[in-house]
Order: structure tokens, then sequence, then C-alpha cells
């Protein structure tokens, strides 16, 4: 072969790479290859794609502005695919910032609110996606899990009615499961219901607590705003037995109540209740006041008026008022705060000053297993007037501090597991041990037919029924809420 004819089809081999490498630094072929990813159900192909073409994208800025707002979106998409809301949040922010035609702004405020319901902002992700609600049936959707999770229950039923007019959702089959998955828990909590609930306990010392309770809630129309959620009205019965080493003693009670959302950022709730043990009769109440008008910090007020369960205290009719006031501050990409103060008053004459403060950065998503993993800063302390009387634990110095890891997952849109490992430290009157705390529970809606919820755990910190080196407590519990 001549030398000419060589050196043309080098040339030209050479020009055909360097195209072959020009195609795969546009991207606009990487957005393509996203697609295809995610048409293909390869989120995290999908995902690594649309990456690649926002790195060339920020090579580039001005050439490849047209490219940005579907590279986001993709991006968006695919991160709430794998579970990294955080990843999502970020891309849809940024292309909603972005935006400029309707659609557009549409389409990243929609893949906003499920990242933001996804992080634990439903307020935000509500005010993101109303102003589509109507025109946009994903969008509706969308407004309608956040309206849940908010307990504007009545306000998400008219939003699952933007999103499917005839009843019957139209789109992809997640969606519909989606909408379906939200149907169930709206209309799960405005139907009337019968809780039942079982408590079992028991500690070193052989305290022994079993609780049996029912209760039956009924929604209602006065008190609350009508456009977000009903009051609900709410009677039971509670039955306790409590024993120990030298005896065993009954508590019965009844109650009745209600709870009410008085308008988008206050909600409270008021149950009162008569018991009796013996001859020993005796009034409990309960009460909480809640104020939160974002996502971002909220007060809470709070009075509880109960006997204390040990055999000791019941027999020489003890009763603890609390009155806490507290609220919690939280910040983007950082985490939470908050901060509770409580006052309580014996009705042996003991009072109790003490708080509580609680530190949880954001969580982290396990990309594409549907698990989250978090940690918790927990701090308790209190001092008592009062100390020679042994009713119950009551020292007259208490402080805990514990380091909390906490572990999600969800194993269906039904189903989430939470179990905390704790461990740190409480000093009482001087004296500090090591202490452990460990607890979980697995709740679920058993769709269309009941909420179910358990309980159980292990714990070394100190409590009415005792506390010091060697003492350790442990309990289960079991809900359902049954809707009729």
């Amino acid at each position: 072969m001549n030398r000419p004819l060589l050196h043309q089809l080098a040339v030209a081999f050479a020009l055909s790479l360097a195209g072959l490498s020009s195609a795969l630094a546009d991207p606009a072929s990487h957005i393509r290859l996203g697609r295809e990813a995610l048409n293909s159900d390869h989120p995290q192909k999908a995902l690594d794609a649309f990456e690649q073409a926002m790195a060339e994208i920020r090579k580039n800025p001005k050439k490849y502005t047209a490219d940005r707002i579907p590279t986001l979106a993709g991006m968006g998409y695919a991160a709430l695919w794998l579970g990294n809301e955080h990843q999502a949040e970020r891309s849809y922010r940024e292309g909603l910032e972005l935006s400029h035609s309707k659609s557009d702004k549409k389409t990243m405020a929609t893949g906003l609110a499920r990242a933001l319901i996804g992080v634990g902002r439903p307020r935000e992700a509500f005010d993101t996606v109303a102003p589509y609600r109507g025109s946009d049936h994903l969008a509706a959707l969308q407004a309608a899990i956040a309206a849940n999770l908010l307990n504007w229950n009545i306000l998400g039923k008219e939003n699952l009615r933007y999103a499917a007019p005839n009843g019957e959702y139209t789109g992809p089959r997640w969606q519909k499961e989606l909408y379906r998955y939200a149907d169930n828990y709206i209309s799960y909590a405005l139907r009337p219901k019968i809780d039942i609930g079982v408590h079992y306990s028991s500690d070193i010392d052989h305290n022994i607590n079993q609780i049996y309770s029912a209760n039956v809630l009924w929604p209602g129309r006065p008190l609350s705003d009508p456009q977000l959620n009903p009051t609900f009205w709410q009677f039971g019965f509670q039955q306790t037995q409590i024993g120990d080493s030298v005896g065993q003693v009954g508590l019965s009670a009844i109650r009745g109540g209600w709870s009410s959302v008085v308008n988008k950022n206050w909600q409270y709730s008021a149950i009162a209740g008569l018991g009796t043990s013996g001859r020993w009769t005796y009034a409990t109440l309960n009460g909480l006041l809640l104020y939160q008008p974002s996502d971002s910090w909220g007060l809470n007020v709070g009075f509880d008026r109960q006997p204390i369960r040990t055999n000791t205290a019941v027999q020489n009719h003890i009763l603890v008022n609390t009155i806490d006031a507290g609220g919690f501050a939280r910040w983007r990409d950082v985490g939470t705060l908050g901060a509770d103060y409580f006052h309580q008053i014996f009705s042996d004459g003991n009072q109790r000053d003490g708080f509580v403060i609680k530190a949880t950065p954001e969580f982290v998503s396990l990309g594409r297993w549907p698990v989250s993993l978090g940690i918790q800063g927990y701090y308790r302390q209190y001092h008592s007037g009062i100390v020679a009387y042994d009713g119950y634990f009551n020292p007259r110095n208490y402080r805990e501090a514990l380091g909390y890891f906490i572990y999600v997952q969800k194993f269906s849109p039904y189903w989430t597991l939470r179990f905390y490992s704790g461990f740190g430290s409480q000093t009482i009157d001087g004296t500090t041990s090591g202490v452990r705390d460990f607890f979980g529970t697995l709740s679920g809606l058993v769709a269309p037919y009941c909420l179910l919820r358990f309980t159980g755990g292990y714990s070394e910190i100190a409590n009415a029924y005792g506390g010091g080196p060697g003492y350790h407590r442990s309990y289960v519990e079991a809900n359902m809420s049954i809707p009729f």
C-alpha cells in the first residue's frame, strides 16, 4: 500500500476518534443515555449519565444552557428512585430556580415536593406544589401526600380528587401505586376507629406493669377548620395492673376528650379522665398545644396529670402533675435541635424542675436501599426538692447523657422499622455509671383493615421504678387501630 493512502486513512481515523470523543463529551449524548437507562429500570446508570452531562455543562454553561433543565430533572428523578432525597432536593431546587416556562416550573416543583416529603419537610412540599395542584394530577398527588403528613386530611382528600377526578388515576404504574398508598392513608385518617393497646414492662426489682386500653375515636366538625381536618372525639377505658415483690394493685380509668386542627399553624388535644383504685378516686388530664408555622421551627406546651405507677405510690395515692414547654429548630442540610423544660408537682409535696435537649443531624440515605441512618445526642437533667419519700425513684439531682445510633428501614410504602441504640452515662446524686438504651418500633397500615404498631425495648436508664448501677427494665407494647 502506498504511503499517501496510509496517511489519508490515518487522518480519517484520527478525525473519527475526535468526532466520537466530541460526541461523548456532548451533554445531549449523556442525557440520552440517562433516559434510556431510566426506561430500562437502571436508576444508578441513569444518575451516572446525568451527572456526566452536568459535569460537561459546568465546563461551558453558556454553550449548554438548554441542557441544564433536562439534566437536573433527570438527576432528581434518578436520585429519588435510588432513595437519595437530599441529592434530589438539590437538583430540583436548582432546576426550579433556572426554569422559565410554566411546564418546566411545574416539573421541577413537583419533583422538589417529592424530595421535600422524603426529607421530612411536608409544609414546604405542599407550598411548593400548591400552585399546580389544580392543573396537574401528579402535582395534586404530591399535595395530597404532604397534606396527610401535616394532618390536613380533608384537604388531602380534595387533592386526591384533583389527581383522579373520576376515581381512577391515569399515569405510570409507580404513580398509580403512589395514589393508592395516599388514598389508603387519607381514608384511614378520616374514618372513625377503635384503638386497642397492650403494654407489659418489668425490671430487675420485679416491678411489673400491665396496661390494657381501648378507645373509640369519632370524627366531627366543631372546633376544627372544616377545610383541613375533622375534630376527633375520643372515649376510652384503661385497666392497669401493677405488681412488685410485696404485692399488686389495680387501676381502672375512663377518659374522654378531643383533638383539633385549628388552622394550618395550630393544633391541640385535650383528654380528661376519672380513675379508681380500691377506695381511691382520682382525676387525670392530658393536654397538648402545638404551634408550627413551618418545617423549620415550632413550639409546644403540655400538661399531664397521672398516678405514679408503682405499687407503693398507688397505695399512698401519689399523683404527679407535669407542665412542660419547648420547641425545635431545624436547619436545612444540618439537623434539628429540640429543647423542653418541665416542672413536676407531686401530691406528696415534692417538686421537680428539669429540661431535655435533643440534637439530631440530618439523616443519611443509603442510595439504592430504602434505609436511612442517623445519630442523636440526648441530655436530660432534673432537681427534686424532697428526697425522703421512697414510693418512687427520686434522687435530689439527676442527669443523663446518651448518644443514639438510629436505623430506619422502609419495607414498603406501608411498613417502617425504626431502631435506636443508645450508649452513655447517668449521674445520680454525684454517682456516675454507664447506661445503655435500646428500643425499636415496627409500624404499618394493613389497608384498609387496620394500622399496627409494635414497640419493644431494653433500658438501663433510671425511671419512676428505680435506677442506679445494675438497674435495667424491659418492655413490649402492641397497638391496633381498626377503622369502621
